[in-house]
């Protein structure tokens, strides 16, 4: 099979003339281009702002760590069937396995 060119009308790339003058007079000057503003950076106040933010969000409420003991707790209720006259005791312990993970 033998590949010709395709003479079909298609999309022609037209080449852009080039008015040349001769004039130096009427050639124009290029456009001066604005100077960029400088990129914004973060104040000392914002990122004061931020860190108090992840500050307060790694530390949980003191409602969410008594929710955390009440939870451990039960488990330890819980591992031993929920025998009377331990309560305190789970209690404790809750709260000495929640507050070691939390404060290290």
């Amino acid at each position: 099979m033998e590949i010709t060119p395709d003479s079909s009308p298609g999309k022609r790339a037209r080449a852009k003339s080039k008015v040349v003058s001769k004039d130096p007079v009427e050639a124009k000057p290029a456009a001066a281009k604005k100077p960029r503003a400088p990129r914004k950076s973060p104040t000392a106040k914002t990122a004061q702002a931020e860190m108090a933010i992840v500050a307060a969000t790694l530390e949980p409420m003191p409602e969410d760590v008594g929710s955390m003991i009440a939870t451990a707790a039960y488990y330890l209720a819980a591992a031993r069937n929920f025998s009377p006259g331990h309560e305190l005791d789970d209690w404790l312990e809750a709260e000495r396995v929640v507050h070691a993970k939390l404060y290290g």
